[in-house]
């Protein structure tokens, strides 16, 4: 009796134990992940400024270059310019909601052609890359009201995500559709590519900031982080599927 206790009395000891070093795990990741967006921010606000003045002037030069080499390297200086520009901007978008939340500013305006513009800035990457790209819609006009920033940056950041990961010759496909939920009417927006599988544990994971499913590829981690704050602020949800 006396043994069985002591072993009763250990287990739940042994069981607090593992519950305190998880926690404390998850503090330290927290911590760690605090440190890492406050520095990357206070970095952010210094190079937003000289990234501007870089891209202005750069503006300028492309419109009035007339030989095509000097045109493509300028073109080239631009684009990583911007991306740059775009990865500060998520960072400072990511600080403002952990600091004080954020919050919609709705218009009305119709989904489709919004959508759709944004997908077709993907074109020319779509051409370059040799990745056959499409747009489809099973309405032709859905006015509704949302946050033209934020849907700008959920379309643009898993487009982003998909052309990053997609070989050459791949396929590249937007969608627009809608669901029923709850006796409400929703909108579905589906980004689907080619490429490898993503397992089980990249899938539970993809959405947490700082997470990167290949090490070997460039990014930050802070995209589909940012996607799924904003789809959750318009009431929404988001998955992904691999097979």
């Amino acid at each position: 009796l006396a043994y069985g206790v002591i072993r009763f009395i250990f287990r739940i000891q042994q069981k607090k134990l593992e519950e305190e070093q998880e926690r404390a795990t998850v503090r330290q990741q927290h911590e760690v992940d605090e440190m890492k967006l406050r520095f990357f921010t206070n970095v952010s606000h210094e190079f937003r400024t000289p990234l501007t003045l870089i891209m202005t002037p750069l503006e300028k030069l492309m419109k009035t270059e007339k030989d095509m080499e000097s045109q493509q390297i300028l073109k080239l200086i631009y684009r990583n310019a911007d991306r740059l520009l775009k990865l500060v901007n998520q960072l400072l978008d990511f600080r403002k909601i952990d600091m004080q939340g954020d919050s919609l500013v709705l218009s009305t305006g119709d989904i489709v052609p919004f959508v759709r513009d944004v997908a077709y800035s993907f074109k020319e990457l779509s051409e370059q890359k040799r990745i056959h790209f499409s747009f489809s819609s099973v309405f032709t006009s859905l006015p509704m009201k949302f946050d033209t920033d934020k849907v700008f940056k959920i379309v643009s950041n898993l487009l982003s995500n998909a052309f990053k990961f997609t070989p050459e010759n791949g396929k590249v496909a937007v969608r627009l559709s809608t669901l029923t939920k709850d006796d409400s009417r929703w909108i579905r927006f589906t980004v689907s590519n080619t490429g490898s599988m993503i397992s089980a544990e990249h899938i539970r994971n993809i959405f947490d900031r700082f997470y990167k499913i290949d090490m070997h590829h460039a990014g930050s981690g802070i995209g589909l982080a940012l996607v799924k704050a904003f789809v959750e602020l318009h009431g929404g949800t988001i998955s992904v599927e691999s097979d």
